[in-house]
Parts: C-alpha cells; structure tokens; sequence
C-alpha cells in the first residue's frame, strides 16, 4: 500500500511505492470531497489501482490537516493532477465541477461509489469522465414509471397510496424525458421511481428508451424490492445491458428478504444500492395542513426535480399535492408546477432553487415506519395542526 503522509507535499517529494512499483507524484491524484464517499474512493483506489500513479491529497473547505492518512490541500495548488470528485451529492457534484474547471483542471472525474467494470483500473471500474458534460448541467430528475405501490407507506412524499392503480401512458413519460433531456447538456442522475416501478409489466421499454435518450447519464431504478427475486430473465438482462443501478430502499419486509433479493442481483451482474434498514425505521410525515405549524420546518426533497404528464416541480410533494388536494379536500398550495415545454434548461435550473408556499407546509414530524390502511387518511401524511 502507498506510503502516507500528514502533509501532501511531504508525501510530493517523497519516493514511494504502490505494489511494489516507484509512483511518480506529477501524475498523481487529487480526491474533492473528504467524506464518507471520499474515504470509500481511497480504499477502492488502494485495493485495485495498478498504475505507478498515487494519491497527492484531498480538497475539502471544511477539513485541515489530513484525512485518511493524505494531506488536505488547496483547491489551486494541484491543478496537473486528475481531479476525481468523492462526492454523491449531485448539485456539490456539479458545483465541484464548475469549480474545477474554472481552476484550470483538464483532467476530471466523478466516483460513483458503484462499481462500473472489473478492469482493475479505478477510473475504468469506478469513475465517470466528466469532460464531456458540457455548461448546462441539471444535477438530477426522476420520473413516475408508475404512480401507485405495493407497500403504500404512511408518510409518503410521493402520496402513492392514494393513486388509483392506473398504468401510465408509456409514450408521454418517456417523451418527457426526451423534452428535458433537450435542455441540459448533461443530467448527472436520472431515477426511474414511483409508486414500486417493477408494478409496470412496461419496465423493460421504460429502461431501454431511458438509457437510449441518457447514454452517459447514471440511471437508477428507485425500488422497495420486493419484486426483484421474481423478475424474469428478460428484466434482468435489460437492467444489466443498460447499466442500470437499482437502488434498493430496505424497508422491514423488504428486509426480510434482503438475502433473495441481493443474491438475485449479484447472480445477474446487476449494480445495486441499498438504503439500509435502520434508517428507514423513522418515517417523516412531511406535511402540516398550518404554515404556521407547531412543527420545525424541513424539507427532504430539496433538489429531487419531478417530471410528470408534461409538467416539472421542484419535488414529488409539491407535484403531485393537487391529488392530495382532490383526495382529502384540502387546499393546499400548488404553485410552481410549471409546463415542461415552456421552460429552457437555465429557467429550470432557476426555479428547483427556488422556494415555494408549499415549503412553508414542510415540516419534521417524525413517526414509525407504517402502512396505511385499506383507505389512506389525510393523518397518514400530514398534520391538521
């Protein structure tokens, strides 16, 4: 293993070795982000990079001295290095970059956290090129492949238990995508997420034309995966041609399972994710029928841009809040949903900035993992106040 240092440019002017062979610093490594995810980049690079080159250090503003044995150093100081962002976070992704590039980084790249190939190099296996992203980037979207679910959790930002179980029109939602797609140079992640998206005997189209119309995007089927041990061969093989991360919530049943469900994947070379089980035991009832509610404001959708029937929104709660207004008679909120079509990629970019007055209806309201009933009630997702 490479020999480590408290200070980068100690570790710079040192002689050192990775397996044996001499590195030279002038090609070496610099990681941004000195996190969970940036202290997961230094074990993979440790355990599969080959090549006589090494890790000069890490970027973080928050951080001094050193993080997992390397130096913290400055943002400009190491600029003939390969840039690899070691966040997960996707606006800090784009933010990093545009950083970088205005630094005067050539070389930079994104760690994805999930492996990609089995080549042995960390860049290949690891890590996505971010050079030809271009200026408009959207950090992340999601979409509904369908609106209803097999769980229908209490608390759901998404209000899936109150979604008749009506399949979408295949077509529009993925014309939608191909608007959206239109605008931005490069969208960072894209979640195909519902309501349980596995409902959809069309998954196979949804994953196929996704990643024809987003070839070098991340996708990720958002999942409960209760389905997974019983998908057919054809699903499996499109996940994995596709290079499709599905992204597993591990809620208690599907904990339950969770062996079937991960040996299912692995048998079928699908890369997966999985929200574990503890934190999903704490639910949030997201909303409060009073802006001045006795609850402490919070918003857990910040950034997850929501597209549906032509439409785009800030989060799922406020896009689908006019159902939840139909359902419950309430009247709450629905300003800023816009029309997909009217809007360019800067607006768009303005707008999931932007708060709205169903923000002050957001609140931390924290409960037991549950389901609801065979009839949902407005006490499944809010508060009267």
């Amino acid at each position: 293993t490479p020999i480590k240092s408290s200070a980068a440019s100690d570790v710079y002017k040192r002689q050192i070795f990775y397996y044996g062979v001499e590195i030279n610093m002038d090609i070496g490594y610099v990681f941004w982000g000195a996190g969970s995810q940036g202290a997961l980049a230094a074990d993979v690079f440790e355990a599969c990079h080959s090549k006589d080159e090494g890790i000069y250090g890490y970027i973080d503003n928050h951080r001094t001295g050193a993080f997992k044995g390397y130096g913290i150093v400055s943002c400009d100081s190491c600029t003939a290095h390969k840039l690899v962002i070691t966040v997960d976070n996707s606006q800090l992704i784009t933010d990093i970059l545009s950083k970088a590039r205005n630094i005067g980084y050539e070389y930079i790249y994104w760690f994805t956290g999930v492996r990609n190939k089995e080549t042995g190099n960390f860049l290949d296996d690891y890590c996505v090129d971010c050079s030809g992203w271009g200026s408009l980037i959207l950090p992340q979207a999601e979409i509904h492949v369908v609106d209803y679910c097999n769980l229908n959790c209490r608390g759901c930002t998404h209000f899936s238990p109150i979604f008749e179980k009506v399949l979408p029109d295949t077509a529009g939602r993925l014309k939608d995508i191909e608007i959206l797609k239109s605008k931005f140079s490069h969208i960072v992640k894209f979640f195909l997420l519902g309501g349980e998206p596995f409902l959809n005997p069309d998954i196979n189209t949804y994953i196929t034309e996704t990643r024809r119309l987003l070839p070098d995007t991340m996708i990720q089927i958002v999942t409960n995966g209760l389905l997974i041990p019983k998908l057919d061969a054809g699903i499996l093989k499109t996940l994995h041609d596709n290079d499709i991360v599905v992204s597993i919530s591990e809620y208690l049943p599907t904990h339950k399972i969770i062996n079937q469900i991960i040996r299912k994947l692995e048998e079928n070379s699908i890369r997966y994710i999985i929200r574990s089980f503890d934190s999903k035991m704490v639910f949030n009832k997201p909303l409060s029928l009073a802006a001045d509610s006795k609850y402490e404001k919070k918003c857990i959708s910040n950034g997850c841009v929501n597209i549906w029937n032509g439409k785009i929104a800030r989060c799922p709660t406020l896009m689908y809040i006019e159902r939840f207004n139909k359902v419950f008679g309430t009247r709450l909120p629905d300003i800023g949903i816009y029309d997909l079509n009217e809007l360019d990629g800067e607006r768009i970019l303005e707008i999931i900035s932007e708060t709205v007055p169903l923000c002050g209806h957001c609140v931390s309201n924290d409960i037991e993992w549950g389901r609801c009933g065979t009839t949902p009630e407005l006490e499944d997702f809010a508060e009267r106040d």
